[in-house]
């Protein structure tokens, strides 16, 4: 129960990386808030969470939208009267060679990657600051840290993340707040594993010969070090980017 007590926002929380995050707190705990773009996935991750004995409460919401976050940051403080954690990893992907991308896809990545991670923290902050303390973990990626072909634009956007978040932690260190960023390699989730088809399948089984530990990651991978971030064991950690990725960055 190493959250007991705390109030924790996690975006993009109905699935993948993020709904594993929301229900390892939950678990742990913590009072969690999930966000996501559609409205029935946060009733299903309201509803997994509940089942498995865990306090949620769900809200739809684009984290590009600074009038809809005000709303839902106003909500949360309301019901719960404090916000400990927030955990920005709603995020958006797509790929393709660097002379091909559009614009389009540098527009929504950084829009809905970076400004759904500054936002967020903008609207959570002063409270962080009044209360003297709190712990926010951006999630950006591996290809943010090694050059990926194919992924500039996304790569960029996570990049972008890491420099924020050590601007963020420096900062922020004189209020007592933690910044610091997750950096996940390939996990199974649907934007890793899609589409299911018999070629990705088999692009799939050779990129885990590629990983020293020789198999994707999984979710639960992630939450575990989401756990370590936001909970009292880091403490004197602020401004770090944890790569949990299998060993894939030692290589290349």
């Amino acid at each position: 129960m190493k959250l007991k007590g705390k109030v924790a926002i996690v975006t993009g929380g109905t699935r993948g990386i993020g709904f594993a995050v929301a229900s390892r707190f939950a678990r742990e705990g913590a009072k969690v808030v999930i966000i996501g773009l559609h409205e029935e996935g946060v009733r299903e991750a309201e509803r997994k969470i509940r089942d498995q004995g865990g306090e949620v409460l769900g809200f739809q919401g684009d984290v590009s939208s600074r009038e809809r976050m005000a709303e839902i940051i106003s909500q949360v403080l309301e019901r719960f009267g404090t916000i400990d954690i927030l955990v920005n990893n709603a995020g958006i992907h797509a790929g393709r060679s660097f002379w091909e991308e559009p614009l389009e896809f540098y527009e929504r990545m950084f829009r809905v990657n970076v400004l759904g991670t500054v936002i967020p923290s903008q609207l959570v902050v002063p409270h962080m600051i009044e209360k003297r303390g709190g712990k926010i973990i951006n999630i950006s990626s591996k290809a943010a840290i090694v050059g990926e072909p194919g992924h500039a634009a996304y790569s960029s956007s996570k990049g972008a993340i890491l420099s924020l978040t050590r601007a963020m932690a420096i900062e922020l260190a004189q209020y007592n707040i933690n910044v610091n960023a997750i950096c996940p390699g390939p996990t199974e989730t649907a934007m890793v594993l899609e589409p299911m088809t018999e070629e990705h399948l088999k692009q799939l089984e050779e990129l885990k010969k590629e990983i020293p530990l020789r198999r994707l990651g999984k979710p639960e991978d992630i939450a575990g070090a989401a756990l370590y971030l936001a909970s009292d064991d880091s403490d004197w950690c602020t401004g770090q980017a944890v790569v949990v990725d299998g060993g894939m960055s030692i290589l290349k």
